[in-house]
């Protein structure tokens, strides 16, 4: 079977190189500001080099589906912008889709893939008619690490531009991404104004870490950038230390901290479904309890 693996990020790429590769011959897409990576591809029988940057979207969907037809299963990654394009290509190519798989395999000539579903409740195994399309579920496959070659082939794309780019404006940084911390903060509603979210980054600033929030406060509130909303619609999240905060876990979030080392949550609520999911737990009134636990972190230095 042939695979066609893309992402807009070059270490996410490895991993579905490695999840493609458990099922059929994989080609890589490069996207013209990551054909310096070439060299460190393993485990592709292709590279494709495109004159499309992995910034523009229209671009990229144009190249995938183009290239489509030579493909049993399309491979997409999930983060942010890997979630928009599926949609998009598997509308497109009106081709079966799964998002968030975990695993994958061949049988009878059909797909079989699991994902997470009811707010990372429960595993549900599917079986996909090919030629069809997926996302990866970030973490859950290995990149291959073995010396291989390539053929590498360069394609053009000649659609006409129906639109002209003016103008970039990068996003401020957040420092470290939520996705890469080994500390994470994670603030929910129980801080009860967005001046006191100050408490979150005292005590992650303390421990070297970051702070992310729940839906409500980045999405709702906007007390928080949109790039540090966590769950299962936002980042995923896996650090050694993970302190919930005010936030009382809802399935959607609770789904997106499950692969955390350790999480400590602290709730005024004992009845607060985040327990259910915590190494610790401390029933607590945050305003109390952060200021004290940072004072004693910052005595122990």
């Amino acid at each position: 079977m042939n695979v066609l693996v893309f992402s807009h990020y070059f270490e996410l790429a490895k991993e579905l190189i490695s999840a493609g590769s458990r099922v059929g011959d994989v080609s890589l897409l490069l996207t013209s500001d990551q054909k310096d990576k070439e060299g460190e591809v393993k485990g592709a029988k292709r590279v494709i080099i495109c004159d499309v940057s992995s910034e523009d979207q229209p671009g990229l969907l144009s190249v995938i589906t183009s290239l489509a037809n030579s493909y049993d299963l399309l491979i997409l990654s999930s983060d942010k912008r890997g979630r928009e394009l599926i949609g998009q290509v598997a509308q497109k190519l009106e081709r079966a889709v799964a998002t968030e798989v975990s695993s994958l395999s061949l049988s009878d000539d059909k797909l079989i893939v699991e994902r997470m579903t009811y707010g990372g409740k429960a595993i549900s195994v599917e079986e996909l008619s090919l030629p069809a399309v997926i996302s990866i579920q970030k973490g859950k496959f290995k990149p291959l690490d073995t010396d291989s070659t390539h053929e590498t082939l360069h394609y053009k794309l000649e659609t006409v531009r129906s639109y002209e780019v003016v103008e970039r404006r990068p996003k401020p940084k957040l420092g470290i991404p939520l996705d890469k911390a080994d500390v994470v903060v994670a603030a929910g509603r129980g801080f009860k104004r967005k001046e006191d979210l100050k408490l979150a980054h005292e005590l992650a600033e303390t421990l070297n870490g970051v702070v992310g929030s729940t839906r409500p406060l980045a999405a709702d509130l906007k007390w928080m950038p949109e790039e540090s909303w966590i769950g299962i619609s936002g980042v995923r999240v896996a650090p050694k230390l993970l302190f919930v905060v005010g936030a009382s876990g809802q399935q959607q979030f609770s789904a997106g901290i499950i692969d955390s080392k350790v999480i400590v949550a602290i709730n005024n609520d004992p009845g607060a479904p985040i327990f259910e999911n915590s190494d610790y737990g401390i029933v607590k009134d945050l305003y109390e309890f952060i200021p004290a636990l940072v004072r004693k972190l910052r005595e122990l230095r």
